[in-house]
């Protein structure tokens, strides 16, 4: 019998760190199931597309719709965080729960009924809520409910009091969540979860002839984040005046507006040495192993791999409040340098260039802050756990085929008497 662990994550957010969670699970515990599933799949399909395009549209075109959005959702929104439901009064159907009538408006119940999983490994505070919620209507009370939390500030949204525990980042946030009155018992600080086994060393000369970069200038890379931000303009106009003395890479994050912003740059000063533009990126081990500095927005999974290739960085401005808490953490911490916008930006990436005392301080900060065994010693928890439930289902699953085997004897002794008679 087999042991269940399902990860919820969110497209284009979250589903690099379920990716690295399942590949390194499944490697290691052969006896486990890790299913990562999209929780979008299990949600209105017109609702999610249009939460999707439109987080997509404002992180492209208009980032102050988007810091807004995030705060009204955060801040004004009235929070649940002590909901519960009662169990379903009647028996569910078991032939078919992907199209059972009661599940018609609670589709992440289904992924309980299918998998009948012993964790729930939850990446965003939908998918921690949807899943509590689920876990109570069907009575599944033996079925364990984690958030993970991966970014270095608190984000409230994940607060559910009826939460089994919670995976964080670092301490600060441990201490956030015991200060909003969640059980410090209930928190385990994890670290960096990443699967270092991804990030594979690529020579520099390799890569920069793969990237045609045929100069030994330092080289920087702008990035901002998977959609790309109007901010890499800002980054991209403050930085391209300096290409006489470094080369600057921009990953558009699949953005055609950043693209067009920097062709058009380059047409107008009739200047593009030294300035690459990368639309698609097939191996990001490419990109690191040229970059002398990082210009980038803090979001979780492209900090955990700068600071797992020790690569100094810059921050871009914050896109939402999410990423206004990692950018106070991370340069509070002293692991990247605030680099705002106009000439503070350029003074922070020439000062990591020039100056080396600043760059190995950073450095040294960034190694001494990153695990890479922390998504081993994450695994073996929650493995533990879920060996812990499994066992107890084996248990009552025995007890209970034993009690069914068992015919209760008739009375014999009582049965003569009554032929006496």
């Amino acid at each position: 019998m087999k042991k269940t662990i399902v990860i919820l994550y969110t497209k284009g957010m979250y589903d690099t760190v379920a990716k690295d969670i399942c590949n390194y699970m499944t490697k290691r515990y052969s006896d486990c199931d890790i299913v990562a599933i999209d929780e979008d799949r299990y949600s209105n399909l017109y609702s999610a597309q249009f939460v999707r395009n439109t987080y997509i549209f404002t992180a492209r075109n208009m980032a102050w719709l988007n810091r807004f959005a995030v705060l009204i959702r955060e801040k004004f929104l009235p929070k649940k965080i002590n909901k519960t439901v009662k169990p379903y009064e009647r028996e569910l159907k078991e032939e078919n729960p992907t199209r059972n009538f009661r599940q018609k408006f609670h589709k992440v119940d289904n992924i309980f009924m299918r998998f009948a999983p012993e964790i729930v490994i939850c990446l965003s505070p939908k998918a921690h809520n949807k899943a509590i919620l689920a876990k109570q209507r069907l009575a599944m009370n033996d079925v364990k409910v984690y958030a993970m939390i991966t970014d270095f500030s608190l984000n409230k949204a994940y607060i559910n009091y009826q939460s089994d525990g919670y995976f964080v980042q670092n301490d600060v946030i441990k201490q956030a969540l015991i200060a909003n009155k969640v059980d410090e018992q209930k928190i385990t600080v994890c670290g960096t979860v990443i699967d270092g086994e991804r990030l594979t060393d690529v020579p520099k000369a390799e890569a920069r002839e793969e990237l045609m970069i045929d100069n030994d200038l330092p080289t920087v890379t702008i990035s901002g984040g998977r959609y790309g931000v109007s901010y890499v303009k800002d980054a991209f106009d403050t930085l391209a005046p300096y290409t006489d003395r470094l080369n600057l890479v921009v990953l558009t994050g699949g953005s055609a507006s950043i693209e067009k912003f920097v062709m058009t740059y380059c047409k107008a000063k009739n200047y593009n040495k030294n300035i690459y533009v990368v639309k698609n990126v097939k191996d990001m081990n490419t990109i690191y192993a040229v970059t002398d500095v990082m210009v980038c927005s803090p979001t979780t999974v492209t900090m955990y791999e700068v600071f797992a290739k020790n690569i100094p960085c810059v921050l871009i401005r914050s896109l939402n409040n999410n990423e206004k808490g990692n950018h106070t953490f991370l340069t509070e911490e002293q692991l990247a340098m605030r680099g705002g916008k106009d000439e503070q930006l350029a003074t922070a990436v020439l000062g990591f260039i020039n100056n080396n005392n600043i760059k190995q301080e950073y450095l040294y900060n960034q190694r001494k802050f990153f695990d890479a065994g922390a998504i081993e010693g994450f695994a073996k928890t929650v493995y533990k756990e879920s060996c812990q439930i499994n066992k107890i289902r084996k248990e009552a699953a025995s007890a209970q085929k034993a009690e069914e085997k068992v015919e209760i004897p008739e009375n014999k002794e009582g049965n003569e008497d009554d032929e006496k008679e």
